[in-house]
């Protein structure tokens, strides 16, 4: 849809609406619409949509995810930012996990390995990019994610009885002498809506009763005086909650926003109207202008009709304001001109055979049947195992909803299921009760577009410090080299300031090799040593993680349970395919074998991990990416070079909770760790408990030896170099593991319980609107539920979702 401004002319006796021409010197409503036009031009919002293949993990899964991210009203793919970040954070406020992704046409696909040392709990998947940063914490993606970790007692439930309501006037307050629409929310404190009803006292004198629907809203109608005072009086809770204070005098808005109607009505009421007094009634959808109008107050109620075609998809802000352009009444509402894309998944069989053959045709097309080219992504999961959320979050609730509201959205796909008769009426409340996280006519109005000071990422930065190598003083206007291989050899230089300082900024890299870093000073000498540092702020964390509780469903007990029996089959079928299989044999005595061991000098470990031609292990980042997930009780986190090691029901005699590193057999920081390219490591030993007392003291805390391809050649452990360190980079993208049936393999005796059957993020239709993708089903007879979402080059988005059953007969 194009962008439209409207000015409408109505009569309604005896209101006038004048339309006339001002110069933006003189007339507050021209300096606003300059002002949504500045702010379209130079502070477009960037928005980040995360699909993940299922909304619930067991600790040892992984999280595959797909991120779209656009820019500016119309939510088309965007063309600023490439670095996109993604961090799990747990209920603590802690950061778990944090990734860099790198995003082509406004879209990366990513991966999350879960350490299965997590606890249960409810976690934040968090998304943003540095340019987002400048319109705060609120403009961040945010999705809950559930972890369920069968080996770790889940946190007691919480009260169920703790009760928080709120009163919301429609337009703002509540105006003596004026009839008033009143919404109200009721919410837990687990977050969610609670459905409840009560009663409006007058003193002692009811005057009206209220009910909320089952997300906690609802609304009541009142006619307040200023000299009375008013409550609710909660059914079933013993506790009554006073209403807003009440105006004296001013203005009040009311707003029907009817689907039975093709215009949006508009009320203006007041108590102290003159015939002098002028109004203005604005309306914008995400900055874009869709009705402007001056009014004279002439009377106690002006209307205005603005005809619904000129506003875009998504929430609309309506604003009456004085003649300064100060705002007196504000109301939100949704507009659903049905511009989303049409998804149609047809499953070439209604039923399949275990490890059969699924084959997916999709088509695409926009709302008036022309067919379209979208980007899409898709999850196949056993519906048995987890949950389908029939009002779960889409790619169009979020993009046109949940991402221009403040605060927790419950069910926001609720509001676009055709089977909810009441989601006209229940999207209405949630308006009245939402505030509104954007652009506003008072930032308008005062052209304040606030300030840049995070910056457009086009790549990643490398930052730090150059010194002397002898003396370690810092280098006052050096030169630092920087070579970069992706897409293309590059080099970028850099002048050192006066404390030595410098930053190289957007640089396409995905392993530290990819760049090397040179440093000389002015005269040409190279003695000298580049310090890095993490070149990362990280935000501050959410604010609120909605409580656990133990309650588990029918499904979820299903789905930890068999995360179980998983986690078994994983261990017993976790073996090389070129080892043989021997029969039962009995060891009577054995000769240890010390160049063969992993360690040379203290044996063999708790766990040994082979890593040397294992291509899944080799392709990691970090070397301690080769244990995190893999080794039972041993908690990774970190990034970068920032990483922490806490080995389970360990403690360390001197009070620190890292456990003892060496490379080689040489103690070795864990610092330092990421200057071993992980190709170069033939495998890992972690030792633990009983095992570790070989060590010590040293080995208070467990040990892991990492032992290089070099060091079975008696080469000494790398020590301190020259060469600077740099920090991760964009994630590589790993391929999702489906097996093909189709050839028999030895390893397909392994029994198949995948969850997520399928996970394909990169789906791209054609100029007829039309791809096809096929994968193998797994073992189990069950139900599986496929969801399919995605964007076109315009911003049209669209979500769809298909079932099949899988049986053997």
């Amino acid at each position: 849809m194009t962008q439209k401004k409207g000015f409408l002319l109505l009569l309604i006796a005896p209101v006038i609406f004048y339309l006339l021409s001002f110069s933006q010197n003189d007339d507050p409503l021209a300096r606003i619409i300059a002002g949504f036009d500045k702010y379209l031009k130079e502070r477009p919002q960037e928005k980040i949509y995360i699909h993940f293949d299922r909304s619930y993990y067991a600790a040892g899964d992984t999280i595959w995810f797909k991120t779209y991210l656009t820019a500016g009203a119309f939510h088309e793919p965007s063309p600023l930012s490439r670095t996109i970040y993604v961090e799990l954070i747990d209920k603590n406020k802690q950061l778990v996990t944090h990734l860099k992704l790198f995003s082509l046409d406004g879209s990366s696909a990513g991966y999350m390995p879960i350490s299965d040392s997590l606890e249960s709990g409810n976690y934040i998947v968090r998304a943003y990019t540095n340019w987002m940063r400048n319109s705060s914490e609120d403009y961040f993606f945010h999705r809950k994610i559930k972890i369920w970790n069968s080996e770790i007692p889940v946190p007691k439930d919480i009260p169920e009885n703790n009760l928080d309501l709120q009163f919301f006037p429609e337009g703002g307050d509540l105006v003596h002498g004026i009839f008033s629409k009143v919404a109200i929310k009721a919410t837990g404190t687990d977050g969610l809506g609670k459905r409840i009803s009560g009663k409006i006292l007058e003193g002692d004198k009811v005057i009206g009763e209220f009910i909320s629907n089952g997300l906690g809203m609802g609304a009541f109608y009142m006619k307040p005086q200023k000299e009375k005072e008013y409550k609710a009086r909660i059914d079933d809770y013993d506790k009554e909650v006073t209403l807003p204070d009440i105006k004296e005098s001013g203005l009040a808005m009311s707003v029907n926003n009817s689907s039975k109607s093709d215009s949006v009505l508009v009320k203006i009421l007041t108590t102290d109207h003159e015939a002098s007094q002028t109004i203005y009634i604005l309306a914008q959808t995400r900055g874009i202008v869709c009705y402007s109008a001056r009014a004279f107050l002439n009377t106690n109620i002006t209307i205005a009709k603005i005809p619904k075609s000129a506003f875009q998809s998504g929430i609309a802000q309506i604003t009456v304001m004085d003649s300064n352009g100060i705002p007196l009444a504000e109301r939100l509402i949704f507009m659903d001109q049905g511009d989303r894309i049409s998804l149609k998944i047809t499953p070439d069989k209604p039923t399949y055979a275990p490890r059969e053959l699924v084959t997916l045709n999709i088509q695409a097309h926009d709302m008036h049947e022309m067919p379209l080219v979208a980007n899409l992504s898709l999850a196949v999961y056993d519906n048995q195992q987890i949950l389908t959320e029939e009002n779960r979050e889409t790619i169009s609730s979020y993009l046109l909803l949940s991402s221009d509201l403040k605060g927790y959205i419950e069910s926001p796909g609720y509001y676009f299921n055709p089977i909810n008769e009441d989601r006209e009426e229940a999207l209405d409340y949630l308006l009245l009760t939402q505030g509104w996280r954007r652009y506003t006519v008072e930032d308008a109005l005062n052209n304040n577009l606030g300030g840049s000071p995070y910056k457009v990422e086009q790549g990643l930065t490398i930052k730090g410090k150059m010194v002397d190598v002898y003396k370690d003083k810092p280098i006052s206007g050096g030169k630092i080299s920087l070579l970069s291989f992706f897409p293309a050899p590059e080099t970028k230089i850099v002048k050192s300031n006066s404390q030595g300082e410098f930053e190289i900024n957007n640089i396409i890299y995905f392993e530290p090799t990819d760049v090397v870093l040179h440093g000389e000073t002015k005269k040409g000498n190279t003695s000298v040593k580049i310090i890095t540092e993490n070149s990362h702020d990280y935000p501050g964390t959410p604010d609120q993680i909605l409580p656990f509780t133990e309650r588990q469903t029918d499904i979820e007990r299903t789905f930890v349970v068999n995360s179980e029996e998983r986690r078994a089959i994983e261990k017993a079928f976790d073996f090389d395919e070129k080892m043989i299989s021997l029969e039962e044999v009995e060891v009577l005595g054995k000769k240890v074998d010390l160049q063969s061991s992993p360690s040379k000098i203290y044996g063999s470990g708790s766990v040994n991990i082979q890593v040397a031609g294992v291509t899944s292990l080799e392709n990691q980042i970090h070397p301690l990416q080769l244990i995190q997930g893999r080794v039972p009780g041993v908690q990774v986190r970190g990034s970068g070079t920032q990483w922490s090691v806490l080995i389970r029901g360990i403690s360390s005699i001197n009070g620190g909770t890292n456990p003892l590193i060496m490379i080689d057999d040489f103690p070795a920081d864990i610092a330092s760790l990421h200057t071993i390219p992980v190709e170069d490591i033939e495998s890992v030993s972690v030792w633990k408990g009983p095992d570790a007392s070989i060590f010590g003291a040293r080995g208070a805390n467990g040990v892991i030896g990492f032992y290089t391809k070099r060091g079975k050649e008696q080469i000494d452990p790398p020590k301190e170099s020259p060469i600077p360190s740099i920090d991760a980079g964009f994630q590589i993208e790993r391929e999702f593991y489906s097996p093909k049936y189709d050839i028999q393999k030895p390893e397909h005796i392994k029994p198949d319980k995948r969850v997520t059957l399928f996970w394909a993020p990169y789906i791209l239709t054609d100029s007829s609107g039309r791809a096809s993708i096929s994968f193998y089903n797994h073992d189990v007879e069950t139900s599986i539920t496929g969801i399919l979402e995605g964007i076109s080059g315009a911003g049209i988005s669209g979500a769809s979702s298909f079932e099949y059953k899988i049986t053997k007969e």
